[in-house]
């Protein structure tokens, strides 16, 4: 019988480390980008299947919300399972919990499978044979669904670099890593906001690949509310946008 979640304990690594000594927000999407790929693995659709039927997987949209922020050689738990198929969707939950099992991050991501050959979305029930649409675990660590980002029209927002893609920015998919536009985003705020106030929420929708050489022109606004929006361009369209909440 099928485990209801992938399991893992994990020491958290000083490079992903911030200048308070605590796990940088972006990072826990490069933590979250290798525990679904196991978690893959786990339920039988990892991408080296995928490829088999020139298929891969996709990333559509990120939600995080953090309670406590790990440190240096904190020892943590990693958890993470397939939370169901609706419609062309697919979806997988996170957590992150603290030696006594408190929960300390709480995430939840959305999926699709493209093919990699026309490169669009491509119907889940092409694999249906090795994936139930029924969830592997019907609990959820973060509700609703990471949702759609809109940057408010009472928003003013200013230009705040470019970012060209370069081969670090790559992947086995040859375009740049989800994993490496969060990092993008907080790098263009503020200095005194990404270095001295928390981040509670953080929402990232991916909407364009970025390929290597395009250069991604960044914008950052800040809402009303107090919540920052990073929208990347390339050539006029948007690649990404994320909004970032701060406690």
């Amino acid at each position: 019988m099928m485990p209801d979640k992938y399991q893992e304990e994990y020491i958290i690594p000083s490079y992903f480390l911030d200048c308070n000594d605590r796990l940088r927000p972006s990072s826990f999407f490069d933590i979250a980008q290798e525990l679904g790929v196991r978690g893959a693995m786990q339920i039988g659709v990892p991408d080296t299947v995928l490829r088999g039927r020139n298929l891969c997987w996709i990333l559509l949209r990120n939600a995080m919300h953090c309670d406590v922020l790990p440190g240096r050689e904190e020892k943590v738990t990693l958890q993470t399972w397939h939370s169901g198929v609706r419609g062309p969707i697919s979806t997988r939950d996170y957590l992150v919990l603290d030696a006594d099992g408190k929960v300390m991050i709480s995430a939840t991501s959305s999926w699709a499978l493209m093919d990699i050959e026309t490169r669009s979305l491509a119907k889940p029930e092409r694999i249906f044979d090795l994936i139930s649409p029924e969830p592997q675990n019907a609990a959820r660590a973060l509700q609703p669904d990471a949702p759609k980002i809109i940057l408010p029209r009472d928003c003013e927002a200013e230009e705040a670099g470019t970012h060209v893609a370069t081969y670090s920015d790559l992947d086995y998919n040859n375009h740049a890593n989800n994993g490496k536009y969060p990092h993008w985003a907080m790098d263009c705020l503020p200095v005194e906001v990404a270095t001295k106030q928390k981040v509670t929420d953080f929402y990232i929708n991916y909407n364009r690949e970025v390929r290597l050489g395009e250069t991604v022109k960044l914008i950052r606004a800040q809402s009303p509310d107090g919540s920052w929006y990073v929208e990347g361009l390339v050539d006029g369209l948007q690649s990404f946008i994320c909004r970032i909440v701060f406690g």
